[in-house]
Order: structure tokens, then sequence, then C-alpha cells
């Protein structure tokens, strides 16, 4: 099993290495996809996606990210 993970990750990351430029940036594809999938989210009705997104989104800018999940580790409730 050792020996079949090891070739998946070898696989994965020579996969991925591919897509991207040379110095390890994203590839325009990889930036196009990330942008629709970021507007999807955000134009989505369901909370979970659309406004919980929004919401959360603006406790990381205002607090910063690790703040943010800290708060969530100590208190086990949202920012907001």
């Amino acid at each position: 099993m050792a020996g079949s993970s090891s070739n998946a990750a070898s696989t994965s990351s020579s996969s991925s290495s591919s897509t991207c430029s040379k110095k390890g940036g994203r590839s325009q594809f990889e930036r196009m996809l990330g942008d629709f999938f970021k507007h999807m989210i955000e134009s989505d009705t369901f909370f979970a996606y659309g406004d919980g997104f929004k919401a959360m989104n603006r406790v990381v800018q205002q607090f910063g990210l690790k703040r943010t999940l800290e708060h969530i580790r100590l208190t086990g409730t949202l920012p907001f």
C-alpha cells in the first residue's frame, strides 16, 4: 500500500505541475476557473454559499484569517 500511495502522490504532483507555469504560478485556465467558482459562490442565494460566504469574507477581511480561525477554535462559533 505504501508504494501505491507514493505513486499516487508523485502522479498527482507531476500532473498538477504540468498545468502550472514554470515559476509555480497558476495557468490562465486555473485562474479563470477559480474566478468562475468564486463568482458562483458569491452569487449563490443559499446561505452557506452566498450570504454565508460574503459574511465570512467580510470577517476575514476585517480580522484576518488567522485571528478568525483562532476565534472559531476557541469559541466554536462564527465571529458574526
